[in-house]
């Protein structure tokens, strides 16, 4: 999966943070299946239903096929899709009544209805939900991915040694500063719904100059909303977040046309490279932050 967001419009994570448990603390167990984030979820009162947690998603999304199994009302209206693939995979406006995770209900959710099948395909299992922004907003959300689990915390936690927290504005992602590239300063995405270590949009390419490197690399495929799209693999000199400094990572170079040309940021930040941390969302304060596991 990439990074995306579905317009509602459309009618549609120096110092570190852990949590210290608590009667307010939600934990939630996920399966991590091919560097993504599932869990289990219900929608009206039905399920359980496997769903993945994408920061990367506005506002969340529902299989179509889900939707009408659910009973949910869907929107008369399709709408084009955004994010990475090069086909149109229309989504209608809709509610979930409810949407449980663990112990959390929340009601009125917004979601888009669309086709979830090629996302289920490359996930070798049924995705019948994307739990995205209009679930995430306004919560502390903490992905612990050494212990392979989500908790939902009802304060910032405690800082420690160790780790770098970064502030975060968000415009249908969670756009982080402090981050560069090759040593350039470039806006980051956070984005749990990509499987991949690094990515850089086709318009960072140019800006960084770094057209000679994608033009080199080998050949991958993707899965987004609108379908499979091809990359280019290889190695760039540096990735630094905060104090974090990543020598010769892998990316993967954002082709033009592939659904990333009008990204807000130049580079996202998947959960391949996220795995090592406690990552802490904090869509209170806006800030972000890795802490190493310990």
């Amino acid at each position: 999966m990439t990074a995306r967001h579905i317009p509602i419009m459309i009618a549609f994570v120096t110092v570190c943070a852990l949590a210290t448990a608590s009667a307010q603390t939600v934990e939630v167990p996920f399966d991590f299946v091919h560097n993504q984030i599932v869990v289990k979820i219900t929608i009206d009162g039905k399920g359980p239903f496997n769903a993945l947690i994408d920061t990367g998603t506005d506002p969340s999304a529902i299989d179509i096929g889900t939707a009408r199994e659910v009973g949910i009302k869907i929107g008369s209206t399709g709408r084009k899709s955004t994010g990475g693939g090069t086909e149109v995979n229309l989504n209608y406006a809709c509610k979930m009544s409810t949407l449980g995770v663990g112990s959390i209900t929340a009601t009125n959710v917004e979601a888009a209805a669309l086709d979830l099948s090629r996302v289920s395909e490359r996930m070798g299992a049924p995705i019948s939900a994307i739990i995205g922004y209009s679930f995430l907003k306004k919560r502390i959300v903490q992905f612990d991915y050494p212990r392979s689990t989500v908790r939902f915390l009802d304060r910032s936690p405690s800082t420690i040694r160790d780790a770098v927290s970064l502030p975060f504005r968000y415009k249908y992602n969670v756009l982080i500063d402090g981050v560069l590239v090759n040593g350039k300063p470039v806006t980051a995405n956070l984005d749990t719904g990509s499987s991949g270590t690094f990515q850089l949009s086709p318009q960072a390419i140019k800006v960084l100059g770094l057209s000679e490197d994608a033009a080199r690399g080998k050949a991958s495929t993707s899965v987004g909303y609108n379908g499979t799209f091809e990359n280019r693999e290889g190695t760039i000199k540096n990735v630094t977040i905060g104090t974090i400094s990543v020598d010769h990572p892998q990316v993967l170079f954002f082709g033009a046309g592939t659904g990333h040309d009008k990204a807000p940021w130049s580079i996202n930040i998947g959960n391949d490279f996220m795995k090592k941390y406690v990552v802490t969302v904090d869509y209170v304060k806006k800030k972000v932050t890795f802490a190493p596991f310990s």
